[in-house]
C-alpha cells in the first residue's frame, strides 16, 4: 500500500500531465479558467473511477469540494503545481524520501536560533504548560519525546511534536530547507499555551497533506 506522500505525488503529476496532454489534442484551450475547469471536472472523474488509493481520498473530496464552491476560482493548477514542487525537493530515492536524522533537526534548530528565535528543547512537556518567551519567537520540543523519536543510529522512528509561537511561514521554510516537512495539528491551541503544534514524521510521511514552503 502506498503511503500518503506517494500517493498524492502521483495523484497531481498525472492530473498536471493529463491537462497538457488535454490541451497539446486541442480539447482545453492555454488560459487560467479553461485549465481550473478541466482539473475540477478531473477531480470528480478520478473519484468516480476510485483510481487512487483510499489514503488520498478525503484529500480529493475536499478539492471536488472546493471546485464545486469555486468554480473557475479554484485555483487547483497551482495547488497541485506546488505539491509536485515540494515533495520533488525533498530528499529521495526514487519514490522512497529519505529518512529524517537528528543531524537535520539540530541544524533545523540552529538556522532558526539565528533567526532570533528561542529553541526549548531540555525540558519533558507531559502536561499543559505556560512558556514565557516576552514576545520572542518560540519553538519548544519535549526532551523525551525526542528521544523516542530517533534510534541509535540517529534516524526519526516516531513522530516528533513541535510547539511554536512566531511566525509559521518563516518556520515551514526553513524546516523545508533542511528537507522536513512540517504537518499541522493547531494553529494556536497545544499543550504549551500560546503555542501551535506541528509534527514531524519519520520520512516525512504524514497522512494529510503538509504545510507547502514558499515557492522560490
Amino acid at each position: 500500500m502506498a503511503t500518503f506522500y506517494q500517493e498524492i505525488y502521483k495523484v497531481v503529476s498525472q492530473g498536471l500531465q493529463e491537462l497538457v496532454d488535454s490541451q497539446q489534442a486541442g480539447k482545453t484551450p492555454k488560459n487560467p479558467v479553461s485549465e481550473t475547469l478541466y482539473l475540477n471536472a478531473w477531480v470528480t472523474k478520478v473519484i468516480k473511477q476510485q483510481r487512487y488509493e483510499h489514503v488520498v481520498a478525503k484529500t480529493l473530496v475536499a478539492w471536488q469540494k472546493q471546485a464545486r464552491s469555486m468554480g473557475k476560482n479554484a485555483q487547483l493548477k497551482s495547488q497541485f503545481e506546488q505539491i509536485k514542487a515540494c515533495y520533488e525537493g525533498i530528499p529521495h530515492e526514487g519514490e522512497i524520501a529519505n529518512t529524517l536524522s537528528d543531524a537535520q533537526l539540530k541544524a533545523f534548530y540552529e538556522q532558526l536560533e539565528e533567526q532570533d528565535w528561542l529553541v526549548t528543547t531540555e525540558h519533558e512537556v507531559n502536561r499543559k504548560v505556560t512558556h514565557h518567551t516576552d514576545g520572542q519567537a518560540s519553538l519548544v520540543v519535549c526532551s523525551t519525546q525526542y528521544a523516542a523519536a530517533f534510534d541509535e543510529a540517529g534516524e526519526m522512528v516516531k513522530p516528533l511534536s513541535l510547539f511554536v509561537r512566531g511566525d509559521a511561514r518563516a518556520l515551514i521554510d526553513v524546516a523545508y530547507g533542511q528537507g522536513l516537512l512540517l504537518y499541522k495539528v493547531t494553529d494556536y491551541k497545544s499543550i504549551v499555551k500560546y503555542h501551535g503544534e506541528y509534527k514531524l514524521f519519520p520520512r516525512n510521511a504524514g497522512t494529510h497533506l503538509p504545510e507547502l514552503p514558499t515557492q522560490k
